[in-house]
This record gives structure tokens, C-alpha cells and sequence, in this order.
């Protein structure tokens, strides 16, 4: 707002021109020299003045009633747009794969919220190549998910380790295969469900250009059944209705148990991953990231006992 307004709105309401200078932290000339000039800028007389300080004209009162209205408008715009700013500094677009959200995330993005009320979220639950290719096209953050053997090392990501993890085999309670251990083999014949699978379309991230192998069980996928879902809702309706069985990350036991939805004995464990936080590295320099990844991690270490 123009200062000459300020000023004279100081002016108008302590109808004194040495107070009003006083509150300003300027000199009465000063003071009183701006008035003058904000008059033959108008060009009407605002002020009459006395030994005992001033009174406003018409035209002084109809300024003073509008200034002080443009005063208000104009210290609403500066909140707005201090709220409009914080919410776009302080924004945070994330990815994670389903485990990692249930564990941990999903406390992090409250704290953050509570913190940054006004600040936009965005989550992007998913497959971890498919989140590596949101990252490099820059439609996220930061993401958690398993290390990408085998990635790019062009991509100019940073992978920052949070745990350990290890996989399990789901089956619903009623499964033929439940109440004995099991090897290998025995699961080639009951059909595979794949939560967030790989897609072909996101293997441009690796640095070899194949198609990501199947690691997990060591099994020829090709000689199974599959049944594929982007849900958790929906593998958890997969897995009650048939003999499926899905692998997925063992901390996850307590979530599945609610729906009969138990880890499978087997006769060898299975592969362990390293699941961590993936970031550009230029994004690892931000204040404002690096404040999230600390609120990551001090969320996941508070439930590593869930974790391991």
C-alpha cells in the first residue's frame, strides 16, 4: 500500500501529527511534509491544522474511510499470498509402495499435515519402477520403495537405506497348503498373485534394458497362473477367493490377519530387500525435503520393532 496512505491514515485517526509521527518513527516535518504533498498530489485540501492538531475536511474524511478499507484489502492480499506461498514451498508430492505406507508413511504425512496445514499432498501408491519413472519426469519428490538392481546409473537418483526387508508367502486360511511346511516347488501349482506388478513400459529406468527378473521365489512365473492388481482391496478379495498365493513384505502379517490372510510355513526363507528413500540428487540439498526424509525416518525407526 502506498505509504503516503499509510501515514495519513495515521494521521486521520490520532488527529495529531506529532503522535501519529511519534508511531511512524518519523520526524514531524517529515510527517508533516508528506501530508502537503499527498494534498497537491490529489489535489484537495485533506487536513486544516491548529495549534491543537488537525481535523479532516470532507475530502479528508472520505480518504480516511476509503484508506482505511484499501488497508484492510491490502493486508488480507499479504496473508493470502504468505498462505499461497507457504502452501507451494511447503508442498510435497510422494510416492511408496503400499507396505511402506501402512508401516510408517501414513504417520509422517499426518505429522506433516498438522505441521504445514495449508501445504498441498500428493501420494502415488505403486510399483517402484513405476515410481522411479514419475521421479525422473519430476511428477514426484521423493518416493520409498525396494532397490533397483541394475538401475541407470545415469539416472542422477540418490537411494537412501531406511531398512531391511523380507518377503512372505500369503495365503488365505482355508489354503491346501496351509498347516505343513512347504518347499518351492510345491507352489508352482497354485496361482500367483502380483500386487503393483513390473511393467514393461517403466524398464527404461534399468540400465541392461531387459525386463526385470523375478527373484523373489526363483520360480518360472511362466508356468503359473497369475492374477495382477494395482489394489490391496482388490489382492485381499484375490486371495479369499482362490488358492492364490501372493508374496509380499513379512511386516505386513498384522494387516493381512484381519482379513484370514496368513504367511504360509516354508522350507526356505525368502530373498531379503533393501527398501530406502529415492530422491534426485539435486533435491537433496532442499530444506524442505531433507526436513521430510528426517520425519521418514524418525517415523520408521519409532516402528522397526514392526518392521523386522
Amino acid at each position: 500500500m502506498d505509504k503516503l496512505l499509510r501515514q495519513f491514515i495515521e494521521v486521520g485517526t490520532l488527529k495529531n501529527v506529532s503522535h501519529a509521527a511519534n508511531r511512524l518513527c518519523l520526524s514531524q516535518p517529515t510527517l508533516t511534509h508528506n501530508m502537503k504533498k499527498l494534498e497537491e498530489n490529489l489535489g484537495v485540501q485533506l487536513l486544516v491544522r491548529s495549534s491543537s492538531g488537525v481535523t479532516l475536511t470532507e475530502y479528508g474524511e472520505l480518504l480516511l474511510e476509503q484508506a482505511r478499507m484499501m488497508q484492510r484489502i491490502y493486508d488480507n492480499t499479504l496473508i493470502r499470498m504468505d498462505l499461497l506461498k507457504e502452501r507451494q514451498e511447503q508442498s510435497l508430492k510422494i510416492g511408496t509402495g503400499h507396505a511402506w505406507w501402512h508401516m510408517f508413511l501414513r504417520q509422517s504425512f499426518e505429522a506433516h499435515r498438522r505441521q504445514y496445514p495449508t501445504a498441498n499432498v500428493h501420494i502415488d501408491l505403486g510399483n517402484h519402477l513405476r515410481l522411479m519413472d514419475l521421479l525422473l519426469s519430476g511428477d514426484i519428490d521423493l518416493f520409498i520403495g525396494h532397490e533397483i538392481q541394475g538401475l541407470n546409473p545415469k539416472a542422477g537418483v540418490s537411494f537412501l537405506p531406511l531398512l531391511s526387508s523380507t518377503d512372505a508367502c500369503y495365503a488365505r486360511t482355508g489354503h491346501p497348503l496351509r498347516g505343513r511346511t512347504v518347499g518351492p516347488e510345491e507352489l508352482l501349482a497354485y496361482p500367483h498373485i502380483e500386487l503393483t506388478p513390473d511393467e514393461s513400459r517403466y524398464q527404461h529406468v534399468m540400465e541392461d534394458m531387459q525386463p526385470k527378473r523375478r527373484e523373489r521365489l526363483q520360480l518360472h512365473m511362466t508356468e503359473r497362473v497369475v492374477y495382477s492388481t494395482n489394489s490391496v482391496a482388490t489382492a485381499v478379495d484375490m486371495l479369499a477367493a482362490t488358492n492364490g498365493i501372493m508374496v509380499f513384505p513379512s511386516c505386513m502379517q498384522d494387516y493381512f490377519a484381519r482379513f484370514e490372510v496368513l504367511p504360509l510355513r516354508l522350507k526356505e526363507p525368502l530373498r531379503k530387500g533393501i527398501v530406502g528413500i529415492y530422491l534426485m540428487r539435486e533435491k537433496g540439498e532442499d530444506p524442505h525435503i531433507a526436513q521430510v526424509i528426517e520425519l521418514i525416518r524418525g517415523h520408521m525407526e519409532q516402528n522397526r520393532h514392526l518392521l523386522e
